[in-house]
């Protein structure tokens, strides 16, 4: 029996485990009474995966023999492998039952609590241990992470920092410490915790991750770069990575960094949607919109129903001046989503710019019908009514506009602009200016329209100050450009006002009619002063 034991055993810790449970059971049947050999072929069919045999003659040793401990052990531990976690517990406390000594086997009956929720038992359990082997570095290190699942954060930092008195060098102390601390906003605390963890063990993954995150939270966005960049040398296969890295370096305009890790990652994931749509905006920030497209397109071929593709490709044709294909896209949007208010208004606006007024008119009473609490929708009808000589209804557009959305500062200076350039209802047109403005203190066009109120009000002074300030705002509008040099020529600053008029005609191409009424302006002054 001994020689085959000895046979067995080594070949048990060659990892060979067939020939263990050969040698083991030829030792057997010299020795057929033996609890110990039965429990070594128990042992060995466990570890060569053999679970069902190996717990069936476990349990056949404990019906036979109930105070027997090792055998209790390995039930436990086959139990807690198939995650019989009850069972497991019931071992272990027949152990203790026998053995109330035996620390290791109340250690294991407190994790097996936490690991079965049961989170009061194993606090009582692993406490009753501490009172016994206070420096009990495993329960003490447990307890903290069982009172930090209790959310009860000063007890769990209670204990890890005892841990960290029996044993200083523990990273995943650390680590934890480091939660706690984020968890309680204290992001300086877990950034020198997980530091802390990292020297102790350079490879802890999960405490680099935290580490960048508490830099993202701090907005210090180098230091979480450089925290991703050493887990990608020290973890170069793993995408996910790879994809954070990207999303940093584009959070930080690093477009040419942020394009090699999307087309690394793509490489190993060609199928992964999301990385492909980083990838696309990426390329449309670096103004490689043919590129961009191309890689919506490929999103929009294996996802026909990929709203984000479809509603970002139209966005990036627009910005190529490719109207009919924006079209084109928000239109098979419609074909599948017609709940998505923000459709109907990108289409409405393509087809403003196109000037199919009968075709935005259309779109937009339709998004109405189903959308009738949006107030950009009235707001473009009603700058649609403005461009088809409904002033009346415009108004009204407007003013149901404002009723929606009380801040909509576009609405309010629309309706006082308008008031001011047909120099009615002037005091109201200042109120719905000004309000305007307190929600866009910095807009050159609100402050324009401000300026405008006070030419028509006679304010000469003012309005001059106030398009001074549009015109270095807005820089190049010919519309401001054109109200400075009425001011001015209203003032009798003739040379000004004609020095302003001729440099809004160098812009007349960004409002249609103004080159005619500028140049006529022009020549009318120069005649006046002739006449004279």
């Amino acid at each position: 029996a001994y020689y085959y034991y000895i046979l067995g055993y080594e070949a048990d810790i060659s990892h060979k485990w067939e020939d263990a449970i050969k040698y083991y059971k030829k030792a057997l049947e010299y020795d057929p009474a033996s609890l110990y050999l039965k429990l070594q072929i128990s042992y060995a069919l466990h570890r060569a995966g053999n679970v069902s045999e190996a717990l069936s003659i476990t349990e056949n040793i404990i019906r036979e023999n109930p105070d027997y401990v090792p055998g209790l052990v390995l039930a436990g531990e086959i139990y807690n492998s198939q995650k019989r976690l009850g069972d497991a517990i019931n071992a272990y406390k027949k152990i203790i039952k026998i053995d109330p000594d035996n620390n290791s086997a109340v250690l294991f009956l407190g994790t097996l609590y936490y690991y079965n929720n049961e989170l009061d038992k194993a606090v009582e359990t692993l406490e009753g241990l501490l009172e016994k082997t206070p420096d009990d570095f495993i329960a003490t290190d447990y307890l903290g992470s069982i009172y930090i699942d209790k959310r009860d954060f000063e007890k769990a930092e209670k204990y890890l920092k005892k841990a960290l008195d029996i044993k200083a060098d523990s990273d995943t102390v650390y680590f934890r410490l480091g939660i706690i601390s984020e968890l309680t906003d204290r992001l300086k605390d877990a950034e020198e915790n997980y530091k802390k963890a990292l020297n102790n063990n350079p490879h802890n993954i999960k405490a680099r991750e935290r580490l960048a995150q508490v830099y993202l939270k701090q907005k210090t966005m180098e230091k979480a770069i450089a925290e991703l960049e050493t887990l990608r040398m020290q973890q170069p296969e793993n995408i996910d990575i790879h994809v954070r890295l990207g999303m940093f370096y584009f959070e930080e305009k690093q477009y040419d960094k942020a394009l090699e890790e999307f087309r690394f990652s793509l490489e190993a994931k060609p199928d992964n949607t999301p990385i492909r749509y980083y990838l696309a905006l990426v390329l449309e920030e670096m103004n490689r919109l043919d590129e961009a497209v191309t890689e919506l397109k490929k999103i929009i071929s294996a996802e026909p129903k990929n709203i984000n593709a479809f509603m970002h490709l139209a966005y990036v044709f627009s910005r190529m001046k490719k109207d009919a294909e924006a079209i084109k896209a928000y239109e098979e949007i419609l074909d599948f989503d017609r709940e998505k208010p923000e459709v109907y208004l990108y289409l409405a606006i393509l087809y403003l710019h196109q000037k199919n007024y009968p075709k935005a008119e259309g779109i937009l009473n339709e998004a109405l019908s189903r959308f009738d609490d949006v107030a950009d929708l009235h707001y473009n009808l009603a700058i649609l009514y403005d461009k088809t000589g409904r002033s009346d209804e415009m108004i009204k557009r407007l003013r149901k506009t404002i009723e929606i959305d009380p801040k909509h500062a576009d609405a309010l200076n629309y309706i006082g602009y308008t008031f001011a350039e047909r120099n009615i209802n002037l005091e109201e047109a200042q109120s719905l200016i000004t309000r305007a403005l307190e929600i866009k203190p910095d807009n050159g066009f609100i402050i324009d329209s401000l300026g405008w109120v006070y030419f028509r009000q006679g304010k000469y002074n003012e309005a001059l100050e106030t398009l001074k300030r549009a015109v270095d705002l807005t820089r190049d509008d010919p519309v401001v450009l054109e109200h400075l040099g009425d001011v001015y020529n209203s003032m009798g600053q003739t040379e000004k006002a004609v020095e302003s008029w001729e440099k809004a005609i160098t812009f007349h191409e960004k409002e249609e009619g103004l080159k005619e009424r500028v140049e006529k302006k022009i020549q009318e002054l120069r005649s006046g002063i002739k006449a004279r």
